[in-house]
């Protein structure tokens, strides 16, 4: 139901990648509609897959294409199903599951790893045979084995089975090498494991069990493949199983489904019932032919007898598959079809590029994602991101019908008012009219006020601020009559512009605040530096009580009237108050 509403989010493109180890497959698939088109398609048999990764994405982008996500199909990604009593419909948090598929999951990929030996390799790239495979192994553990027709040593007990195989002639160098290089892609010692789940239907024998189908991959392989892949510039965003990922290109169906997929060496059988999977089996011997593998694969089934039987087989893998099956079985055998399947386009790349892209049957296929599985569908920031959106749109439309249903008895109810206004027209006139009155007394009165305040404050200034200024002017040069004497001669006295005496509030004392509302500068001469300093200290005196102080005085020797040596004097005489005592002016 949710799928619709946040397809924006999902990407549109996907570069899908498939490796067997020694062969390295990459297609950009994009949406078409409901399926998915090829746009480029790239391969590479370098040994190093690190290098392979570089041929083919610098092929890719040679060919026009600009980057993006990626994932990767790998044999060494085990897909199993186990049955957990864990109801998907409330599933336990993230970490505990995820702890949970580790612990049942652990021993079943140390199984599978098992299988991409320097033996089995040799043996599926066609390098040895088995009989001869087992040769080396009875050697090496002391086996006497007729197919070997050797002396059995007591050396080659300690031997690799590799260097072993070269000594006895059945391989060579250059095939060891190759195969060493591809085990290193495949195979890890690490034990820390990294798993996606994909839940599916109850155990029909077990009430409260469950299906669970599982993918894993150990944690040194993937961050491998995550480090090769941003050296290009490419984000590996999952990693899936070689086999099995084809079932995205399968359908619902009430009838019962098996898909059988054919790989080089290897073949899987998903059964699906009531469109969940309740069966898969993987099955690995590289000395049988294609049609045998699929032949024990499909027989670890329980399969119905009215049973739909798909073949994922490839063109690279034999053609005559899909004939020696239906013969063999005696039953229509289905091929999995896709119009994007090419000769460099298999159905599993096709498959995980669907599931990727959130297109054809999500469930039946599970994923190891990087940072570990998604959380829980309501904890995800673009479901939530969706549900407010929708949550908002339905508030929206709540509100539409509502302000519908206001506006039908709004109109009503303005039909109604309409006939009283034509009553109430006259009433509304007259009293505009008086309202009109009432505004030009009002305007009237403002302009009185104005008016008075005006006249108030010509009387301050009369009244108030001219005799205080007198009253000043007075007390100043009654205090240069007292200071001054015979050696002392005042050259001039000057106000500093009042405008400015308010902007003037920083003083040459730091600790002083206080600010100066009148300030006189003084200049004068004197005989001696003594008649200065003495005529500097009577102005202070005098003119303490008067609340006003003497700054910035200064006496330098300095020529006077007549050329006569003598001592200039500087001083400034000001009234400082604290500013929080003066009036606020506008």
């Amino acid at each position: 139901m949710l799928k619709p509403l946040f397809k924006f989010a999902k990407s549109k493109s996907i570069l899908v990648c498939e490796t067997d180890g020694f062969l390295l497959r990459a297609a950009v698939y994009v949406r078409a509609g409901n399926e998915l088109a090829v746009l480029q398609t790239a391969e590479s048999q370098q040994a190093d897959m690190a290098e392979a990764v570089a041929d083919v994405v610098t092929s890719l982008k040679n060919d026009g294409w600009q980057g993006g996500d990626a994932v990767l199909l790998s044999p060494t990604v085990l897909s199993t199903m186990l049955e957990l009593q864990v109801n998907p419909k409330k599933p336990r948090p993230l970490a505990q599951m995820n702890e949970l598929i580790r612990w049942e999951a652990e021993p079943l990929l140390v199984q599978h790893t098992t299988q991409c030996s320097v033996g089995n390799l040799l043996i599926a790239r066609g390098y040895m045979t088995q009989e001869q495979a087992d040769a080396v192994m009875d050697l090496q553990q002391g086996r006497v084995n007729p197919a070997g027709g050797l002396e059995l040593t007591d050396k080659f007990s300690l031997r690799r089975f590799g260097d072993l195989a070269e000594e006895l002639g059945f391989i060579k160098r250059s095939q060891l090498n190759a195969c060493l290089a591809g085990q290193e892609w495949l195979k890890s010692d690490d034990d820390l494991i990294e798993c996606g789940w994909s839940p599916q239907g109850e155990v029909s024998d077990i009430p409260g069990t469950y299906y669970w189908q599982v993918s894993a991959v150990t944690k040194s392989l993937l961050q491998r493949w995550t480090t090769v892949f941003q050296m290009q510039g490419i984000t590996l965003q999952a990693m899936y199983p070689l086999a099995g990922a084809s079932a995205s290109l399968l359908s619902d169906s009430v009838q019962e489904q098996v898909l059988i997929e054919s790989h080089p060496g290897m073949s899987s059988t998903t059964r699906i019932e009531n469109n969940h999977i309740v069966e898969q089996h993987l099955y690995l011997d590289a000395s049988k032919s294609p049609t045998e593998r699929c032949l024990e694969a499909f027989h670890t089934q329980n399969v119905a007898s009215d049973a739909k039987i798909y073949l994922s087989n490839w063109s690279h893998n034999e053609h005559n598959t899909h004939d020696d099956l239906a013969s063999a079985l005696d039953r229509e055998i289905i091929d999995v079809q896709s119009n994007s399947i090419t000769d460099k386009s298999s159905p599993g790349m096709i498959g995980a590029g669907l599931h990727y892209l959130g297109m054809g049957k999500n469930q039946w296929v599970s994923q190891v994602r990087l940072g570990g599985p998604l959380p829980a569908l309501l904890h995800r920031p673009t479901v939530r991101g969706g549900l407010l959106l929708s949550a908002i749109a339905l508030l929206i439309l709540i509100a539409e019908s509502v302000l519908l249903v206001r506006s039908n008895l709004v109109e009503s109810h303005k039909a109604q008012v309409d006939e009283r206004w034509q009553s109430m027209s006259a009433v509304m006139k007259r009293i505009n009219g008086d309202i009109r009155q009432v505004s030009e007394r009002k305007k009237q009165l403002k302009d009185k006020e104005v008016l008075k305040e005006r006249e108030q404050q010509r009387f301050t200034f009369f009244g108030e601020e001219l005799p205080e200024r007198a009253a000043l002017v007075q007390s100043i040069l009654g205090i240069l009559q007292e200071s001054i004497n015979d050696d002392i001669i005042v050259n001039s006295i000057d106000e500093v512009d009042r405008r400015s005496v308010y902007g003037s509030n920083k003083q040459s004392r730091n600790k002083d605040q206080r600010i100066a509302i009148e300030n006189f500068n003084l200049q004068a001469w004197a005989l001696s530096e003594t008649a200065a300093q003495q005529f500097i200290q009577k102005l202070e005196q005098s003119a303490q009580p008067w609340g006003l102080e003497i700054l910035n005085s200064n006496v330098v020797a300095r020529p006077g009237p007549l050329n006569l040596q003598g001592f200039s004097v500087t001083l400034r005489i000001v009234k400082l108050v604290d500013p929080a005592s003066l009036p606020t002016r506008s």
